[in-house]
């Protein structure tokens, strides 16, 4: 489940969630490519990859890396000042490369 400045969508099936206040993580993975940094508003972006069969998730990945997968339907791009995810089991996060096991959720303010 995300909560975008109070308004909440739930998932299934998610394979990845990152949430980002610049537009690449991973080695030049540009998930977030409309992000940005100085956002005038402070505005953070989570993007959801779900619903979607394994075999679907690695013909359309190396899109990630140009930026190219934003328009998938596999794909949503979602903006706001405070995002809140909820997991339906323990889930392992990274942040800044480290990795934090047994998450049930996370809150990211701008």
């Amino acid at each position: 489940k995300v909560t975008v400045d109070g308004v909440t969508k739930e998932y299934k099936n998610v394979w990845i969630l990152p949430t980002m206040k610049g537009k690449f993580y991973g080695g030049g993975m540009k998930v977030a490519p409309d992000q940005d940094r100085n956002d005038p508003e402070g505005k953070v972006t989570t993007v959801v990859v779900h619903g979607a069969l394994r075999l679907k998730i690695l013909i359309n990945f190396p899109k990630i890396f140009a930026g190219k997968h934003t328009s998938l339907p596999i794909v949503d791009i979602l903006k706001g000042k405070e995002i809140s995810v909820e997991y339906d089991k323990p889930t392992a996060l990274q942040i800044d490369g480290e990795t934090i096991r047994d998450v049930l959720g996370y809150t990211v303010k701008a």
